[in-house]
């Protein structure tokens, strides 16, 4: 029954983290926008503006995952926590509990109600994706085909997309609300969409430094991806 149990897990854990790929993939490629900070100019478009003084942020967030018929297959609401440079937390908190941490090194995956913990390295996770090219350059228009949309719905929009024709989604959309990060739509090339609405962020203020490492707690079944590598 335990082995049966932990293979049931495992199943909805796989399922669970191919349904967060796009949003990972997006989130990274968010971040990147992050570390780059120091090259924007705030004269040239709301993404610009946004960046231009980065140091860290926090939000609450709705995401929605909707499918090519516009039917929604999934809500869940959580926290996020980003930090200068590369650090970032994502807590999933209902309908079920889940943290996606890094420290910008490391990426801990906690799937808090099935006990498990994946532990990857960061260049792992995205090294195949246009965002893990560009986490290493500060060109965003060699990577991205950027669209200013204008105000939309009371947001100021963006859109980017990517120039590798192998990426894992169609475009990433970007709305701002007054400088504030409101609203992320990512399409992949199945034709899903992801939609994150941002509620309560607050930009520069102080983290602390324990949001970005997990302590792993006992009797957690821990999947270290970093020692299969090593093989």
């Amino acid at each position: 029954m335990k082995s049966e149990k932990l293979k049931n897990q495992r199943l909805f854990s796989t399922k669970r983290n191919a349904i967060h790929f796009t949003l990972h993939t997006s989130l990274f490629t968010v971040l990147f926008f992050f570390y780059s900070a120091s090259f924007a100019d705030p004269s040239k478009d709301p993404l610009q503006a946004f960046l231009s003084d980065f140091t860290s942020l926090e939000a609450n967030f709705v995401q929605r995952l909707i499918n090519e018929n516009g039917e929604e297959l999934e809500k869940t609401e959580g926290l996020l926590f980003l930090q200068q440079p590369g650090k970032f937390h994502w807590s999933y908190q209902i309908p079920y509990t889940q943290k996606i941490i890094s420290d910008g090194d490391v990426l801990w995956v906690f799937d808090e109600d099935l006990e498990q913990v994946t532990i990857k390295e960061m260049g792992d996770s995205i090294e195949q994706t246009p965002a893990g090219i560009i986490l290493g350059n500060n060109s965003l228009e060699l990577h991205f085909v950027q669209v200013n949309m204008g105000v939309i719905d009371g947001f100021d929009w963006i859109e980017l997309t990517p120039r590798d024709v192998e990426a894992q989604y169609n475009n990433i959309r970007l709305g701002f609300d007054q400088e504030n990060l409101g609203m992320m739509i990512i399409v992949d090339n199945l034709g899903q969409t992801t939609r994150i609405d941002f509620s309560g962020v607050k930009k520069n203020t102080e983290l602390s430094s324990t949001l970005f490492n997990l302590e792993i707690p006992d009797n957690i079944d821990v999947i270290d991806e970093r020692l299969m590598n090593t093989n």
